[in-house]
Order: C-alpha cells, then structure tokens, then sequence
C-alpha cells in the first residue's frame, strides 16, 4: 500500500443492543439539528476537524441543505451545559430499500475535550437504537485511519461487526 492510502473499516450489526440503555452523562445533552445547516458545520468542524474530515465543507450552503433535508436523515449534537459541542452524529435511517430497511451512521465522533469518558459509548448506544426503534433491520457505518485511534474497537465493544475493509488514495474520499 502507498504511504498515502487510507484504510476504510466497514462495520455493520442487524442487532439492537440487547443490554439495558446505557444512561446519558448529566453533564452531556443531546439535541436534534436535523436540517440546520450552521449548527450542522460547527459540529462537523469540532469534531471532525482534528481528523481532516472536509468532504461536507466543500460543499454550497444548498448542497448542504438538500442533503439534511433528506428523508430520513437525522442530525444529533451533544453538548455540555455551556453549549460547547462534544460530539455529533449524522444518521441515514433511509439508507436501505423498502424491503430491505438499514440505516447508515454518516458521520460518528466527540470533540478533542470529550473524548476518553465512556460518552462515545453512550452515543453509538443511543443512535443504535434510535435507528432500530425507526425500522432499521441493518445499521452501517465505516471508519478510516484517520478516524481516532480508539474507533475501531469503540464499534467492535458496541456490538458492530467487520464487514469488509478497501483503501483509497485521500484525493478520492476527501
């Protein structure tokens, strides 16, 4: 492999959690932005700044909005009491068929500040379930080697299997 190639990590689980719900942090608090463009990109950057994350900045404004404004596309943002955000979550609940319904976890992550207090834990346990109380028979998502370090084992504790791994140069994902 090429020193600049990127490994994608795809992972998938037709399971909710079968534990109780995890119990959500006092000090985070989750609200839904779905379709909110500003509140969207200040997450998008907190969070995914730090990893290079940039494809949604390239993006217009109209783009943006199309994509957010799509069935089925939901938008959570945790933050503490002050407002700071701490984490982000982008989630296709239409990503499947009719038939076949599934979900896809967009974009995952915690700010710099949160990470390392079980709160992505937390997170992924909410948003699974979330997309199976909506229908889901499938829930996706990917990381890559520029993702944090701990992601790759926070999905395989949260339940989520390896499906399948392929790499790309950064010029063809980003």
């Amino acid at each position: 492999m090429s020193p600049g190639r990127v490994i994608f990590s795809w992972f998938g689980t037709d399971q909710a959690p079968a534990d109780p719900p995890r119990p959500q942090p006092a000090d985070l608090h989750l609200a839904r932005a779905d379709g909110d463009v500003d509140t969207y990109l200040a997450a998008y950057r907190a969070v995914g700044g730090p990893h290079g994350w940039s494809r949604r900045l390239t993006l217009t404004r109209d783009q943006l909005q199309a994509i957010l404004d799509r069935p089925g596309r939901r938008v959570l943002i945790a933050r503490d009491a002050a407002g700071t955000v701490l984490g982000f979550v982008e989630l296709d609940l239409a990503h499947g068929t009719p038939a076949s319904p599934a979900a896809e976890i967009v974009h995952f992550g915690l700010a710099p500040a949160a990470q390392g207090r079980g709160w992505g834990g937390f997170l992924l346990d909410h948003v699974l379930r979330l997309a199976f109380d909506a229908g889901a028979g499938q829930v996706v998502l990917h990381t890559d080697t520029t993702d944090h370090p701990r992601a790759f084992g926070a999905y395989l504790k949260a339940g989520l299997r390896l499906l399948r791994v392929t790499t790309a140069e950064p010029d063809d994902w980003n």
